[in-house]
């Protein structure tokens, strides 16, 4: 009967859901709760990142060690670079003075020889007159030499004068050259100096002796067949004496 009666009472009645009854924490104690976890996870982040060479094997004041070794050991390579650079740039510049002083001294030992060469020629020439007691008398010409002299078409012509006799005066004079050149058919003679070379070029004023030397260049192309060489009288320019030179 009252089980009853209960249904009954539960059909009939104002219904109601069912309440459940919660404690609940103010909002700070909430945000303070947060924040003490928030500072609990950085505290084992930062533990972390700080103790993570010991948990690795990772040692940082043997790194730090090891950074400044290579710092230093980097310094001194360049130290030494830049050492035996300056001694490869002065190695360089003794090299160049040395090249230099090589170059100068073979065009003086050139020199020297050439001029050695004349001296015996002169010492030749000197050797014949004292042993044959007398020279003719008058203008003489001897030694006549043509030789190319660098490009083909350039020439190098070298001779000796004399003077026998009384020699009561110096000869002045001048020499010319008549040089013949084959150009094609024809032989056409070219006189060296030219006009335009001035009154000094090919002088000569001596006494006794006088050695000569000059070069002259005949026209592109053609080929050199013989050479005159005259001595002209100063002023007049009349012919004293004559040489012709074949050239091979």
């Amino acid at each position: 009967m009252r089980g009853l009666a209960r249904r009954l009472r539960s059909n009939f009645s104002i219904g109601s859901s069912r309440m459940a009854i919660r404690s609940q924490l103010a909002w700070y104690w909430r945000w303070l709760l947060n924040l003490l976890m928030m500072a609990a996870v950085a505290t084992v982040v930062w533990w972390l990142v700080q103790n993570s060479y010991r948990i690795t094997g990772f040692n940082v004041d043997e790194a730090r060690h090891q950074i400044e070794a290579l710092t230093e050991e980097n310094t001194r390579m360049r130290q030494d670079l830049d050492a035996l650079r300056t001694q490869v740039i002065e190695r360089d510049r003794q090299l160049q003075v040395e090249r230099a002083a090589q170059g100068e001294l073979a065009r003086t030992v050139a020199a020297l020889q050439e001029e050695n060469s004349g001296l015996k020629e002169d010492l030749g020439f000197l050797r014949k007159l004292m042993t044959s007691g007398a020279t003719a008398e008058g203008l003489l010409i001897s030694d006549v030499k043509i030789e190319r002299d660098g490009a083909p078409n350039q020439y190098r012509y070298r001779l000796l004068l004399t003077q026998g006799g009384q020699r009561k005066q110096d000869f002045r004079g001048k020499v010319q050259v008549l040089a013949r050149v084959a150009q094609g058919p024809n032989i056409n003679t070219y006189a060296f100096p030219e006009a335009s070379a001035g009154e000094a070029a090919g002088a000569v004023d001596f006494r006794f002796y006088q050695k000569v030397e000059g070069r002259f260049t005949v026209p592109e192309g053609g080929q050199l067949k013989s050479a005159e060489i005259r001595i002209l009288a100063v002023p007049g320019g009349q012919v004293k004496l004559s040489r012709t030179v074949n050239v091979q």
